[in-house]
């Protein structure tokens, strides 16, 4: 009997030192962190949840807060989501703290030359041989010449023309400028006092440097980032990645196939409820994504200490890193957004229109249920086209509301969504009563929750 038990608490203490060893090298080593994301997600541009790691407690498969709660308890979980799903950043955040404290003229092994655009651009020395469409765009003499190239040019946007304040930036952002730079991204501090201006460069650098410049993103404060949130509001397909911090609240606009957002705020509980669904409009829009990569990482929001924004920074580094490598190894991420409906709301979300601190406002759902008897007695169930998700209970929820005229802007997809969470909520027994009757809603909502990995799960 003992030796029974002694060799069981062996092999107990042989898994707890793994677990600890395995947690250690998570925290510590990047290549290791990268390499378990990747394979509990899949490789980035073809993402699928492992089946059998997704049984386990991990932070890569934490679920983003649900869109019908209260703002501002949204908030908090949005920041601990945040914090959770990019814990396999802590190796490179480690590492990037690290050359900051320790590395002497960081930019000297880069070549810092002016473009059609932008002045002082920091190029990271890749180059590729000349294509025949390049020789003939006049990019280069003859095929086979090389040409300097970056897999994209991140432009830190500042909102002053004071020369010395823009170079006193570049100075600063030198060590983590290196750190991108040996990812292939070129860097540039961009100096805009309006919105206007900030649009302008950034169309004049991607047509006059393509192989720079094709894929910018984006990095400003305060009034940069309003600049910044502003153009994208006006042309969501300028920019790849935004990276802004204490923006003043703009609503994100009604597309799909937004750029990816991380927002930083030291104040954004303290604003009011208005403001902070304007906040998250941006993380819907941004995580609203049929992929898996974009629809958990689209959209990130990081609360902060006021006086510690280099906490911000170096949070922003691992996840402008996850972006470009899904963004240059994604077709995907070559479409351009489409417009999904016409302004709806001040809040400009659905969610937020129908739910009001987590309880139901437009949708009553109490009297769908009562129509769910009335369902029961119908024995025909149409056949259905899953690409417009056009169901029973959907068919029976717009005749219901047929003098909603707001309800005609709502896909079909996004009822299925609001109406299946409220199912959930209305408590146990809903959901399965409405799928005795219609079995391809539920059927729909199940694949929109676990096979497309929607955001709103």
């Amino acid at each position: 009997m003992r030796s029974f038990i002694s060799i069981v608490l062996f092999f107990a203490l042989i898994i707890v030192t793994l677990i600890i060893l395995e947690g250690a090298c998570f925290r510590l080593v990047e290549n290791y962190a990268k390499s378990r994301m990747e394979f509990a997600w899949g490789k980035p541009g073809n993402g699928k949840f492992h089946p059998v790691l997704k049984k386990l407690p991990l932070s890569h498969f934490v679920a983003p807060p649900s869109s019908l709660l209260p703002p501002s308890e949204r908030i908090v979980l949005e920041d601990q989501y945040a914090t959770s799903l990019m814990s396999f950043g802590r190796p490179i955040r480690d590492r990037l703290q690290e050359e900051i404290e320790t590395a002497v003229d960081p930019l000297a092994p880069f070549e810092i030359k002016d473009i059609n655009g932008a002045s002082h651009v920091v190029l990271p020395g890749m180059q590729i041989a000349a294509t025949l469409d390049e020789v003939k765009r006049k990019m280069a003499r003859r095929v086979g010449d090389p040409m300097e190239y970056a897999e994209g040019l991140l432009i830190r946007v500042v909102a002053s023309k004071e020369k010395h304040i823009i170079e006193a930036e570049l100075s600063r952002l030198q060590a983590v400028f290196k750190f991108l730079l040996d990812k292939g991204l070129a860097c540039v501090v961009v100096s805009a006092s309006s919105s206007q201006e900030l649009a302008d460069t950034s169309r004049k650098l991607i047509r006059h440097n393509p192989m720079i410049a094709s894929d910018l993103y984006v990095w400003g404060d305060d009034q940069a980032a309003d600049f910044i949130l502003e153009v994208t509001q006006a042309d969501p397909a300028l920019f790849k990645t935004l990276i802004v911090c204490n923006p003043k609240s703009i609503p994100a606009p009604r597309v799909k196939g937004m750029p990816w957002i991380l927002l930083g705020s030291s104040s954004i509980l303290k604003q009011d409820e208005e403001q902070q669904l304007n906040f998250l409009s941006w993380l819907d829009r941004s995580r609203d994504a049929d992929q898996l990569y974009p629809s958990r990482l689209g959209g990130l929001l990081k609360i902060f200490p006021k006086e510690s924004r280099f906490r911000f920074e170096s949070f922003a580094i691992p996840y402008l890193l996850v972006s470009l490598e899904y963004l240059s190894r994604s077709d995907i991420s070559s479409s351009k957004p489409v417009q999904l409906v016409d302004d709806f709301s001040k809040s400009d979300t659905i969610a937020n229109s129908f739910f009001k601190n987590g309880k139901p406002s437009g949708f009553d759902l109490f009297s769908l249920e009562e129509q769910i008897e009335q369902m029961e007695n119908n024995e025909i169930i149409s056949t259905m086209e899953l690409a417009t998700y056009d169901c029973e209970v959907i068919r029976e929820y717009r005749q219901i509301h047929a003098n909603d005229a707001n309800l005609v802007k709502v896909s079909n997809r996004d009822l299925v969504l609001k109406l299946g969470l409220s199912f959930e909520q209305m408590g146990e027994g809903v959901l399965d009563k409405i799928g005795k009757k219609d079995p391809l809603f539920v059927r729909f909502y199940n694949s929109l929750r676990e096979v497309e990995e929607s955001p709103f799960n």
